[in-house]
């Protein structure tokens, strides 16, 4: 039997040599047995704006929030990807902190402006990184003494 290197599967059936993510054996079609789901905690998705507190740490995903839209129909969006700090919170969007500094990240109705069609106003879709904690609270791993 051919013996595996770092990188590499080795098919049950016929002994190939195959790269890591392969989902199939490259000589006989054998199908690997692959991780249904990725290791480490997956990020949830922020349903309501209104949850989030000064201080907890969202992404918000690219393809986005509001935009404009050009004359050859390419969408152009206002909010910049990425992560931010959260400042406060209103009934239509989140005022943070990002990368470039101070951002309204809109988070009403879609609907179009009323003051240029060329913009539309969407909500983004954002993600919770890391929510603060309260301030009272005391992580377990900090409690125990480092003796």
């Amino acid at each position: 039997m051919t013996e595996r290197k770092r990188g590499q599967k080795i098919c049950e059936n016929c002994g190939e040599v195959n790269g890591v993510r392969a989902y199939e054996c490259k000589k006989c079609d054998y199908p690997f047995k692959m991780k249904k789901y990725r290791k480490g905690n997956k990020k949830k998705k922020v349903e309501d704006h209104m949850t989030l507190n000064k201080g907890d740490l969202i992404r918000v995903v690219g393809g986005s929030g509001p935009f404009y839209t050009g004359e050859d129909g390419d969408k152009i969006y206002l909010v910049d990807r990425g992560k931010y700090t959260v400042a406060d919170v209103d009934k239509l969007g989140i005022h943070a902190h990002g990368k470039h500094g101070y951002s309204y990240l809109y988070m009403g109705k879609r609907c179009r402006s009323p003051m240029m069609e060329s913009i539309t106003k969407a909500p983004c879709k954002i993600v919770l990184l890391k929510a603060v904690s309260h301030p009272n609270h005391e992580s377990p791993k900090r409690r125990r003494s480092r003796a």
